[in-house]
């Protein structure tokens, strides 16, 4: 049996655990069941995401079991890329480290090396060549040039169009909640007049990953624990496996009403319920 977890508001907030998280996930992996952890922070590196799993619930885990919406993006386009070829990178510092270890070939990360105020000013651009994908992802340099160079290595040069996740808020911290990737990406989207293929949740694409690498054939002993029900919850469903939602994160009772047509198997007010 397995268990994928998101992070934020299922296992910590912050910097503090959710209470009783760690003893839940210590008596799990002491049964010998698979304990993954799933997130779309695109931020996030192996390294960084196991020193948070370390320092905030004293939990030792490899990095095999450890899966972030960015990490998902690096094998992906590793698998496709060929030697020479490379992407343009609309996304974090972090990010692009975890492309760093994937062994993927980036332009595009960081400030954006050309001032362009008006549409004129790409004239006389000339794209590099043998960039292959779009990566899409949380970027706060993002801007108009960011955003007219993506487009034309899709529209012109046929670059395929991915993006780490779409969901349109983030939540920094209880308190509040700040525009997401989606919302980066949104500009982009509507001008191209196309979505991206999006490998975080709520897509398959991630469990499908996970499924090869931890033998999940059989989805009838997997749980998908998560807080929100467009992306955690959506992301079980459409994975085919059961679903528990914790109402220690985003979701409220009041948003569980107004959503009825996302159904977790399960509720519970935080992932310590699962011991009861």
């Amino acid at each position: 049996s397995s268990g994928i977890n998101a992070e934020y508001g299922v296992v910590w907030h912050g910097l503090d655990q959710v209470p009783g998280a760690s003893d839940v996930i210590n008596h799990l992996i002491s049964l010998n069941k698979k304990v993954i952890f799933v997130t779309n922070n695109n931020s996030k590196t192996r390294k960084s995401f196991r020193e948070s799993v370390q320092n905030i619930l004293g939990i030792s885990v490899s990095n095999d079991k450890l899966y972030s919406s960015g990490i998902t993006a690096g094998l992906y386009v590793k698998q496709k890329l060929k030697p020479g070829e490379k992407i343009f990178l609309i996304g974090t510092k972090g990010l692009s480290e975890t492309m760093d270890e994937s062994g993927v070939e980036y332009i595009g990360h960081g400030t954006c090396d050309m001032d362009a105020s008006y549409f004129t000013d790409f004239l006389d651009y000339v794209p590099e060549s043998n960039v292959k994908f779009v990566v899409g992802a949380f970027d706060g340099y993002f801007n108009y040039a960011k955003m007219a160079k993506a487009f034309i290595y899709i529209k012109e040069c046929g670059a395929e169009y991915i993006a780490t996740n779409l969901d349109m808020n983030h939540s920094l911290n209880d308190s509040r909640l700040l525009p997401g990737t989606g919302a980066v990406l949104e500009g982009l989207n509507q001008s191209l007049g196309m979505q991206p293929k999006v490998l975080g949740k709520p897509s398959p694409i991630m469990f499908d990953m996970i499924s090869k690498d931890h033998n999940l054939e059989d989805k009838s002993k997997v749980l998908m624990v998560g807080d929100t029900l467009q992306s955690d919850i959506q992301f079980g469903i459409n994975s085919g496996v059961d679903t528990a939602l914790v109402l220690s994160g985003i979701t409220s009772r009041d948003v569980l009403d107004q959503e009825a047509s996302i159904k977790p198997t399960f509720i519970v007010n935080s992932i310590a319920d699962l011991l009861k």
